[in-house]
């Protein structure tokens, strides 16, 4: 008698990994002593052989119903969560923009001068960076969960100092204060993209695996992309509302920005970790640093490169656009300038959404490639190269082409450049791997938002469309190397994940 093999899996609870064994008969075998000529199967049919390899009784069939129903719900309060967070961090973001406007109308260009306003700018960034360091650390070594729930508590409490901002005696004071208060909330906006994405990722995949790549994109980019016209129309409002006090504008604006990591917070306790993070990470077992750096360095260096080109010429033409736009206004008028800050705001929300689509059409690589030549690369010479015509005689015009420049590059490289960098690593790195490409593109972020305005001085306000089509142009060729996600079995690859680790001791 021939006997057929079955191999069962389970996971280590103790040690935080899979551990398979394979039956033959009524004899288990050892990974170490596994015959080659048994057919190998994935994880996922291990775990379908095992589970029918048994009769199950109603009551336990009904049991398991109740707990893939409950899981399920969690998975969809994890993914809302996500979502939630990246729109309260994309109001955060926005912040910085009405910021400048209103001090340099209250405190004038003497005070409030450029490089004041790109400090205050880049706190956010600064913050950001450290936030996704640590927190990119923790979300594998500890939890998805825990992490970002303390996120949104340092958001809360950086953005109710930077709301007081005004009691502080002493102008020099006041901006170094809400400098400060920026760069705390920062460090809680920072630790929220390396535990949203990998949170939302692996939610997405145990139960919508097949719209896995739309559901990343429309949880991050497109919620990130959203709360920059929220907070701009929630300043637009309050200026109508007040009859342009510039105070009460400040205090509207920056009051939203609690209460939304407040619902962030309420919102994530029925989340969970899901089913690839419980059964592979580093809880219980010490982080090879070596071996990642040799296994996955490629990965990382092409996802931080792409990351750091993308934000470097995104932040500074999304934050520093009212800044253009405040300068082309004729007698700079505060509402002129808030509607067309509208505007831009929501021209880059059809491009995520067809990004969205895009990604499991033509994959993630060719998505962001195209965002990239059609956005900065044409539109950002076009702009340019006509920069003084249109700006002097066609400011809608110029104000169009500048929201379709934004438009394609959130189609393109802002729908993909995170969600690559997810799929890109195995779970139990996600944290890590997807915080190193993050915080390189925050460091793009703030650095071209440091050199945006010296670049404008020095060479011209056309300038920097020049720039941002020559970043375009390597960047493109920096993302045709990336791994493509889809059609990715991210189970597949935690299990050889796993085996390298089993390979070189870790256990």
């Amino acid at each position: 008698m021939s006997y057929q093999p079955t191999i069962h899996s389970g996971y280590d609870r103790q040690y935080g990994r899979l551990d398979f064994v394979m039956a033959v008969g009524n004899q288990q075998l050892s990974p170490a002593t596994e015959p080659t000529d048994l057919p190998e199967k994935s994880y996922g049919e291990a775990k379908i052989a095992s589970e029918s390899s048994s009769p199950s009784r109603p009551s336990e069939d009904l049991e398991a119903s109740n707990l893939e129903h409950s899981r399920r719900l969690g998975s969809i309060f994890t993914i809302f969560g996500s979502a939630l967070a990246n729109l309260s961090d994309g109001y955060q973001q926005s912040l910085a923009s009405s910021t400048n406007v209103i001090f340099t109308h209250l405190l004038g260009k003497k005070v409030c001068t450029s490089s004041v306003q790109t400090r205050i700018s880049n706190a956010l960034l600064v913050g950001s960076v450290i936030g996704i360091l640590i927190f990119g650390y923790t979300s594998d070594r500890l939890s998805r969960k825990d992490g970002m729930l303390v996120t949104s508590g340092l958001v809360v409490v950086g953005s109710l100092m930077a709301t007081l901002a005004f009691q502080v005696q002493g102008t020099h004071d006041m901006l170094w204060y809400l400098t400060i208060a920026r760069g705390a909330a920062g460090v809680g906006v920072g630790g929220e993209y390396p535990t949203s994405a990998a949170a939302a990722l692996e939610g997405s995949n145990e139960h919508f695996d097949a719209h896995r790549g739309p559901i990343q994109v429309l949880t991050s980019t497109l919620m990130a992309t959203s709360g920059a016209p929220i907070c701009i129309f929630v300043y637009l409002m309050s200026l109508i509302g007040s009859d342009d006090n510039l105070t009460v504008a400040y205090h509207a604006i920056y009051s939203i920005s609690i209460f939304l990591p407040i619902l962030v917070v309420l919102a994530r306790w029925r989340m969970q970790d899901g089913r690839l993070f419980e059964q592979s990470n580093f809880r219980r077992r010490a982080i090879p640093w070596t071996l990642l750096l040799k296994t996955y360095w490629p990965r990382i260096l092409g996802t931080s490169s792409a990351f750091f080109l993308y934000d470097f010429v995104n932040f500074p033409n999304s934050i520093m656009s009212s800044v253009i736009i405040n300068d082309l206004v004729p007698g700079n008028s505060i509402r002129t300038v808030a509607l067309w800050q509208l505007y831009l705001a929501l021209m880059p929300i059809p491009g995520v959404l067809i990004g969205a689509w895009l990604v499991n059409k033509i994959g993630r690589r060719w998505t962001g490639i195209l965002g990239f030549l059609l956005g900065y690369v044409i539109i950002g010479f076009i702009v340019g190269g006509l920069y003084h015509k249109l700006s002097v005689d066609a400011l809608p015009a110029f104000v169009v082409l500048y929201g379709l420049l934004q438009a394609f590059g959130h189609m393109g490289p802002g729908a993909t450049i995170g969600l690559i960098s997810c799929e890109a690593f195995p779970t139990a790195a996600r944290g890590m791997g997807y915080g190193i490409a993050a915080a390189f593109g925050k460091a793009g972020a703030a650095i071209g938002t440091q050199v945006f305005t010296p670049i404008r001085a020095a060479a011209g306000p056309s300038s920097t469309f020049y720039v941002a089509g020559g970043v375009g142009l390597l960047a493109s060729v920096i993302y045709y190397f990336l791994p493509e996600g889809e059609g990715v079995v991210l189970e597949q690859e935690d299990e050889e994940f796993e085996k390298l680790l089993m390979l070189h001791g870790v256990t």
